[in-house]
């Protein structure tokens, strides 16, 4: 991983050019575009990392990263399931065609166990209390229907998520528990760990979870048929951090941050990129770690996994027109950060912005893009390729699909449609 590996994809953001300005001269800005062509290329690449370790693995896209149906489809084309963690997400889903659904989340209702019940052959739900278990035997039973089900375990490794699922040592009861209960067909494990940097949590979480199935007796580990291994992978080249803000510090505009003061200074290194393990190495460490401790206890086991930014961070692209120049470092765009729902790049993470009218992939000037929002904690970046600037530029944000469109609010403005790049 090398410093400048945020600018690997710029080449073809030129390549793109032509067709996102015709999209914007007919559907007008701001506007989401959706790139199926980068989503299919994440789902093969995650994919094939497992594939090229021989580990047969069940891809479920964590639809909360982004539910646009366009991106749900495309996972759907490609033989993923889905992953849905509320009644909404659940909705869109089946709405999207999806037929191999895993619902997550805590707190699930008698409505969002009526709605998985309605579609019991196609969702495997994972409990997070024994409240959920009790209440969907109950529900499942009445209508003469066993549920395929599991439960999420939290182990040391997921420090933090207590609100979650059950501690590991709890595991024994609750499985015999639920093999004694009516109306379900209880035959999986899940965990939960995110924004993984490296494979090493997942390796851990591994190694704690194979102790705890040594407890089980023989037949109770025969019952376990799937092992859900849920949480994001950090895709190799994603985003920067700022050099001014190395700590990624929460600052608001007129309290303890002046935008003109970022960009009337040099700074060294302009932004960093935190290294990353390519997903073949997490797929390398991940099968190691279950050969070694997993499957010698659940030799049948299913794989599932839950991917969510790595499939769709690169999914988006966002388009604005530059409809004020204040002077020659600082402009305003018709899209606010509305878009995306929070500061992510006021303050959080650098990424390139490009004008497309005037291009350039070499000369990158300080420049304070703002949104058109009606707060000053509007800004879009500190930094804008372009051979010149001009009011009524087209500005384009590139492959931000993650957690982006999905955090996207209607605060002051609308959220803009989204159209698809082919």
């Amino acid at each position: 991983m090398t410093p400048d590996s945020i600018t690997e994809r710029f080449p073809a953001i030129e390549k793109l050019a032509p067709t996102l300005t015709t999209l914007a001269k007919k559907h007008g800005t701001p506007l989401y575009v959706f790139d199926r062509g980068e989503v299919e290329k994440n789902f093969r690449a995650f994919r094939d990392a497992f594939a090229t370790e021989k580990l047969p693995l069940e891809i479920f896209y964590a639809m909360k990263s982004n539910y646009y149906g366009g991106m749900l489809r495309t996972v759907i084309a490609e033989g993923g399931g889905i992953d849905a963690s509320s009644h909404r997400e659940l909705e869109l889903a089946l709405a999207a065609g999806a037929r191999k659904i895993i619902y997550t989340g805590p707190a699930k209702s008698e409505a969002d166990f009526e709605l998985i019940l309605r579609h019991a052959d196609s969702i495997a739900v994972n409990l997070e209390s024994r409240r959920e278990l009790k209440l969907l035997s109950s529900m499942a039973a009445k209508k003469k229907l066993a549920v395929r089900c599991g439960v999420r375990v939290v182990t040391g490794q997921q420090k933090g998520w207590s609100k979650f699922g059950i501690a590991l040592k709890d595991l024994p009861s609750f499985l015999r528990e639920a093999r004694k209960l009516p109306g379900l067909d209880f035959q999986g494990i899940h965990f939960h760990i995110s924004l993984n940097r490296t494979p090493e949590r997942y390796v851990g979480t591994l190694e704690e979870l194979s102790s705890t199935l040594k407890e089980l007796t023989a037949e109770e580990r025969a019952g376990i048929r799937y092992l859900d291994m849920g949480g994001g992978y950090i895709p190799a080249a994603f985003e920067g951090v700022p050099g001014w803000n190395p700590n990624q510090e929460m600052k608001f505009v007129g309290e303890d941050l002046d935008p003109m003061e970022v960009v009337g200074k040099d700074w060294n290194p302009r932004y960093t990129v935190p290294p990353v393990s390519p997903i073949g190495d997490f797929a390398q460490e991940i099968s190691a770690a279950l050969r070694a401790h997993i499957f010698p206890l659940l030799p049948h086991v299913q794989m599932y996994a839950e991917p969510g930014r790595f499939l769709c961070h690169s999914s988006m692209h966002m388009l604005f027109t530059l409809m004020d120049l204040k002077d020659t470092r600082m402009g305003v765009t018709d899209g606010g950060t509305n878009m995306i729902g929070w500061e992510k790049y006021q303050c959080y993470h650098y990424v390139p912005l490009f004008d497309l009218t005037h291009f350039s992939l070499t000369r990158e000037v300080p420049f304070v893009l703002y949104g058109s929002l009606c707060t000053p904690d509007d800004v879009w970046g500190y930094y804008l390729h372009a051979s010149e600037i001009q009011e009524g530029d087209l500005i384009l944000l590139p492959y931000q699909g993650a957690y982006t469109y999905t955090l996207s609010q209607q605060f002051i403005k609308d959220i803009p449609p989204v159209v698809d790049l082919a």
